[in-house]
């Protein structure tokens, strides 16, 4: 165990900002603060500026765009205090932007006008990152909820009012996150001893970036979502990880911290696709109609005015499920590490730590020897299943080793099971069934229809299962993990969230 968090921490370290990229970075932000500071708003008095995001809470990790690695991203927000009245969003928001561009050096950094920030770009120096510093207006809200700000939106020319509360979030973050001083000031030593030339002596090491066990697990979690998704659509947004995990983060180590992110998560979604609904537990729930994530800094707010993080899967069901989904590849892939204590096994693309032979290389000698067999059991084969999905192994010696489990099957329910997986490899490779295949799979729903297990999978291999099924699948005794079988991902979203 303690190799492998020496090996998760060297790896977040290689995906964190470096010490002196963050003096450049902490530089750019203080001469904007400084110069927003000094204007004048049509919106207000007393300018306050300050840090929200991934650099406030000590969670940033450098974007993985296009297959490579991209330009930090910087949010800071300037709040007005004393609003004038009436409050204008449109004016609020051009306040900011014009001030920026009093600055000649902003000006012609600065992207065009976004939905709610202005983004003044850096490029990247001496082979050095990029940056974005994301400049967010916002005045002081008058709400009862302390550090509450009120924020624009512009959408089709037209400008709104919402809220936001990244002080509150920061607050709450913080609780969760403890760290005694003899730590903080053990984790600066060691980074002012790695940084000589750039501090002159320990207290010149910044706080913010000194990082616990929470934020590095929040990091690797981070960066595996990014390489997942590079090039697909419906990526989770970060505050839904980071809330969560904080709330079932009790000080463990960066692999437990990761598990239990992922067993939570995992144990929601099935008790959603089995019952329909998830009770109010403050964290992740549904209530029969509407998925809820709560802002935990709103917990004394009436339900109607309180954020909810996960808005979006309201209205887009493609959102949770591909949520869920790579929650189980993170699954998957940290089991991977854990087998080979190899970081490059959690898909993170960066650089390799360690000598021994990590899961992936020694994968294909692995497979090789499994698919040689005459027979293999059932959990191993469907583990095969998901590394042909994936990508990770070639699909021909999977449907010969399937071929195989059908021919030297033992007994009655052995054959049956090698004949459902048989034919899912055939549909997850691409290859689709014939019409005698077809009629196989319906003698074979007709010969065990008083099973929920059977009835769910010849039902998933044909393209007509239903929710019930899904669900009676769960239900039936023995097959808790029917979520993690290959074959769920022939489901379409609305069977698994109606």
């Amino acid at each position: 165990m303690e190799i492998q968090e020496s090996i998760l921490k060297e790896a977040a370290r290689n995906l964190d900002i470096s010490p002196s990229d963050f003096r450049r970075a902490q530089e750019r932000f203080n001469a904007v603060k400084s110069w927003l500071e000094n204007g004048n708003y049509i919106s207000g008095q007393e300018p306050e500026i300050y840090l929200q995001g991934s650099f406030r809470l000590g969670t940033v990790v450098r974007p993985y765009r296009g297959d490579k690695d991209g330009d930090f991203d910087i949010d800071q927000v300037c709040e007005i205090h004393n609003p004038s009245d009436p409050k204008n969003p449109a004016i609020l928001k051009h306040d900011v932007g014009d001030r920026l561009k009093e600055n000649a050096d902003y000006l012609r950094m600065l992207d065009d006008e976004g939905k709610r920030c202005w983004t003044i770009e850096y490029a990247s120096e001496e082979n050095r990152p990029g940056f974005h510093l994301d400049v967010l207006p916002a005045l002081s809200s008058a709400s009862y909820q302390e550090h509450q700000i009120d924020i624009t939106e512009k959408n089709d020319e037209m400008y709104s009012w919402s809220t936001s509360n990244p002080k509150g979030y920061y607050y709450w973050f913080k609780s969760k996150n403890p760290i005694s001083q003899e730590q903080q000031e053990s984790a600066r030593k060691a980074i002012y001893q790695a940084n000589e030339k750039l501090y002159q002596q320990i207290d010149e090491v910044p706080k913010r970036l000194v990082r616990t066990n929470l934020q590095r697990s929040l990091q690797l979690m981070k960066r595996h979502r990014d390489v997942h998704f590079s090039g697909k659509d419906h990526k989770p947004i970060s505050i839904i990880m980071t809330t969560i995990t904080a709330h079932v983060y009790t000080g463990q180590d960066i692999v437990t911290t990761i598990t239990n992110f992922i067993s939570y998560t995992l144990a929601r979604y099935e008790s959603f696709v089995r019952d329909g609904y998830l009770e109010n537990d403050g964290i992740l729930y549904h209530d029969g109609s509407e998925w809820v994530i709560p802002n935990p800094v709103d917990h004394l707010s009436p339900s109607e005015e309180q954020e909810n993080f996960a808005d979006k899967w309201n209205t887009d069901r493609m959102l949770p499920m591909a949520f869920f989904s790579w929650t189980d590849q993170l699954r998957r892939d940290l089991s991977a590490f854990v087998s080979s204590n190899q970081v490059d096994d959690l898909n993170l693309k960066t650089i390799p730590i360690g000598t021994a032979k990590s899961y992936s290389t020694s994968l294909p000698d692995r497979v090789a020897d499994e698919t040689k067999r005459k027979y293999l059991n059932t959990p191993n084969f469907l583990n095969l299943i998901h590394l042909g999905i994936d990508g990770k192994v070639a699909w021909e010696p999977i449907a010969k080793l399937a071929l195989s489990n059908f021919r030297n099957a033992e007994d009655e329910d052995s054959v049956d099971i090698a004949k459902i997986n048989f034919y899912q490899v055939a549909i997850h490779r691409g290859k689709g069934l014939s019409h005698d295949a077809i009629e196989d799979v319906r003698q074979l729903l007709t010969k065990r229809s008083d099973s929920a297990a059977f009835v769910l999978c010849c039902n998933l291999l044909m393209g007509s299962v239903t929710n019930r099924m899904i669900r009676d699948g769960l239900n039936e005794s023995g097959y808790s993990n029917v979520l993690q079988w290959p074959i769920l991902r022939l489901a379409k979203p609305e069977r698994l969230f109606p």
